[in-house]
């Protein structure tokens, strides 16, 4: 409701998609536990060419990565870590899409499971929602003065000693320290224009380094 995701109505114009919640227990490195719920719908439902037409997903190349890390060693570049809060909340959706009222918000309705959610922004699931969300992201970096890279369109490069790896809600911002206020001018456009948590220098969870 914070993000205008749906408005509710009565009557649909076309079949509504089926949702659930996905539930996830996710581990902090300091051993904290954060539980959390998601409402996605159910995408498979999805009808191309009437619910949706084209799909993409924004996901920088492995190669790209690692030649980052080690240009960044090299030449001895900061690299900072943000990641987009609810990143697919953020573009209009560009389709008439209806999903099923989900378990457990019937409060929404007037009476217990009546109504459809008619969806405003590209709720998680949706078959283009991730395209949605790098064209809305992909237009607002151009904006600031970066351009893409020929070899991954999910490198962005701007002349001023600043590089930016895009791995859907995920941002891997690399910069020379002669070029440390405009990354700092970058991260402050990018919190400004979406909700944004700002997770400082990049590591890698020894936790995690063992699961792979």
């Amino acid at each position: 409701m914070e993000n205008n995701a749906f408005t509710l109505v009565k009557h649909t114009e076309s079949k509504p998609i089926g949702c659930k919640w996905i539930y996830k227990t996710k581990h902090y490195p300091d051993g904290m536990l954060r539980y959390k719920a998601r409402l996605v719908v159910k995408g498979y439902e999805q009808v191309k060419g009437v619910d949706f037409d084209e799909t993409y997903a924004p996901v920088g190349k492995l190669t790209t990565l690692r030649y980052l890390l080690c240009f960044m060693a090299y030449n001895s570049w900061n690299s900072d870590h943000l990641n987009v809060v609810t990143a697919f909340l953020n573009p209009e959706i560009n389709k008439v899409v209806y999903a099923e009222l989900p378990e457990g918000i019937d409060w929404l309705s007037e009476s217990p499971r009546t109504g459809f959610l008619w969806l405003n922004k590209a709720l998680y699931g949706l078959k283009q929602a991730p395209r949605l969300w790098h064209q809305s992201i992909d237009g607002f970096l151009l904006s600031i003065g970066f351009h893409k890279a020929l070899a991954d369109h999910n490198l962005y490069i701007c002349n001023q000693g600043v590089m930016l790896l895009l791995y859907v809600d995920d941002i891997q911002l690399l910069y020379a320290e002669s070029a440390k206020s405009r990354a700092i001018d970058v991260k402050e456009s990018l919190m400004r224009q979406y909700k944004m948590k700002n997770l400082g220098p990049v590591k890698c969870h020894e936790s995690r380094a063992a699961g792979s």
